[in-house]
């Protein structure tokens, strides 16, 4: 049986984050900036557990996104 490991804790609360572009494409992209609020630790139905953030748009909207699709925000 193969063991699970948890993936290091890549962001804390009041880190300055950047979604990734999920599609390539010819138009320009509106990049989303925002702040990490919270920081969850969620199970997947194997067990598995995943980092989750719940981030703050500079639009003062909120939404909550898995680790592997933000990026720490350079300045």
């Amino acid at each position: 049986m193969t063991q699970k490991y948890l993936v290091g804790q890549r962001f804390e609360v009041g880190d300055r984050v950047l979604r990734k572009t999920l599609f390539s494409s010819t138009e320009d992209f509106i990049k989303r900036y925002g702040r990490v609020k919270e920081v969850l630790l969620k199970q997947n139905r194997k067990g598995t557990s995943t980092y989750y953030y719940e981030i703050l748009w500079n639009d003062n909207k909120s939404s909550e996104h898995a680790q592997h699709t933000l990026i720490r925000a350079i300045s």
